[in-house]
């Protein structure tokens, strides 16, 4: 543990965290929604490790500050966007923060916003700039005021209903079936089996999802080591490390070492030791 990070809060009282469920209408669009509120007296700080999807966070308290790996951070404002996200991101929460975030899922954000990801660059401060309207400013009042969790949690449901379209490409229809079944399709693959040209299908992974498909199969062989460790370590089993590479389809441990550095930098026993104030899916 760096001596800037506090000890793991998840078991304090005055630390809340949350995951909530999303209602079955929804599951097309958000994977989930995650709640915190700092009660304590001291700054909590958590690094989120990729995940590959992009998030919209409403900040509801005091100060959250927010850095991308070794940049300056900045204070999270009313409401902003993050993602999709690649690299380490972390946090701040100081004494009587509280956040609600919601998880977009695959390529919901085009969906939402109805604009590619492609066109940013790894954050987005204001939402209200992608709809040209004061939505987000006005739903952010109505989240102060509401006074439970469930309240907060409908409100941001009811306000999503407008902005749910349909997927406007039978292309992202075939993207998300390849993320569904949870294998490492190629792209030639994947267009061998659609019909469409595999450009068609690059093309269609930036302006829908906002990464390329090598960054995604990267990122899931990365992912299917994080979850094999986390288990074996959860189980206080020895590791075999050898077994980790053969698993997740790397050619040596070396490269699986450059992995955990390319995404959070750090090596895999500095992961296992810091586990605890790691988040995976959402802030």
């Amino acid at each position: 543990m760096t001596p800037n990070e506090v000890p793991s809060t998840n078991k304090d009282p005055f630390y809340e965290t949350q995951s909530i469920a999303v209602p079955e209408a929804f599951e097309a669009f958000f994977t989930h929604f995650y709640y915190a509120a700092n009660r304590t007296p001291y700054p909590v700080r958590k690094k989120l490790i990729p995940s590959f999807q992009t998030i919209l966070v409403f900040n509801l308290g005091s100060k959250i500050s927010i850095s991308f790996e070794q940049n300056s951070s900045f204070d999270a404002p009313n409401s902003l966007i993050l993602g999709p996200i690649k690299k380490n991101i972390d946090y701040t929460l100081s004494p009587g923060a509280e956040m609600l975030v919601a998880n977009f899922k695959w390529d919901a954000f085009y969906r939402f916003f109805g604009q590619s990801l492609k066109s940013f660059n790894e954050f987005i401060l204001q939402p209200d700039d992608l709809v040209k309207e004061q939505c987000f400013a006005d739903v952010w009042i109505q989240l102060k005021k509401a006074q439970s969790l469930a309240e907060k949690v409908n409100l941001l449901l009811d306000f999503s209903l407008p902005y749910l379209r349909e997927r406007e490409s039978n292309v992202a229809q075939v993207l998300a079936q390849n993320e569904a079944t949870g294998t490492l399709n190629t792209v030639k693959k994947m267009a061998a089996e659609s019909g469409y040209s595999a450009r068609n299908i690059q093309l269609n992974y930036q302006k829908y999802l906002g990464f390329s498909d090598k960054e995604l199969n990267r990122y899931q062989r990365f992912k299917k080591a994080i979850e094999l460790l986390s288990k074996v370590n959860a189980a206080s089993q020895p590791i075999d490390w050898l077994d980790i590479v053969a698993h997740c389809g790397y050619y040596d441990q070396s490269q699986l070492i450059h992995d955990f550095n390319h995404f959070i930098k750090m090596s895999p026993t500095h992961y296992l030791k810091l586990q605890e104030d790691l988040c995976m899916t959402a802030l």
